[in-house]
């Protein structure tokens, strides 16, 4: 896990990025695990990424259409990106055409189909009521635990 100043410096290197291609990009496609960890609580907004989230809907606002496919990581991207900024969110991978070219967007994690142990984690977490229970305890406690387990 890297330190607040390392976050820091790297997320200003995106934003940097996503101003480069903001001048010219029509649509901007994300493939996962854009957050180490995001959880939509109804109230809440997990701390940091300010700088990324105003970029990106400094971006929405210009007219490009900003895309999410979920990884594992913030499989729990729910309405609030949608709203704020407009994005679209993509829960499985699709396959696109751009200039007569073919190509498979996804983000990649559970494509080895004989693993179980993966596949089990991911029934949990896509539980409905998995995710209502999480939602009822403390965000200071849930993202720690979060925090924690993606070390």
């Amino acid at each position: 896990m890297s330190s607040p100043e390392q976050s820091l410096r790297r997320e200003k290197l995106v934003v940097r990025w996503l101003d480069e291609i903001g001048k010219d990009a029509s649509e901007l496609w994300m493939l996962g695990d854009i957050f180490d960890f995001w959880f939509e609580y109804s109230k809440v907004v997990p701390r940091g990424f300010t700088r990324f989230l105003g970029k990106l809907a400094s971006l929405s606002d210009q007219g490009v259409k900003i895309h999410l496919i979920t990884g594992n990581h913030d499989i729990w991207t729910f309405d609030y990106l949608i709203k704020e900024i407009g994005l679209e969110i993509h829960r499985k991978s699709l396959i696109k055409t751009w200039n007569n070219h073919l190509f498979l967007l996804g983000h990649g994690d559970g494509l080895h189909k004989n693993d179980i142990y993966y596949r089990m984690l991911q029934r949990v977490f896509k539980n409905r009521m998995v995710q209502w229970l999480y939602a009822r305890l403390h965000p200071n406690g849930t993202i720690t635990f979060a925090q924690w387990w993606s070390k």
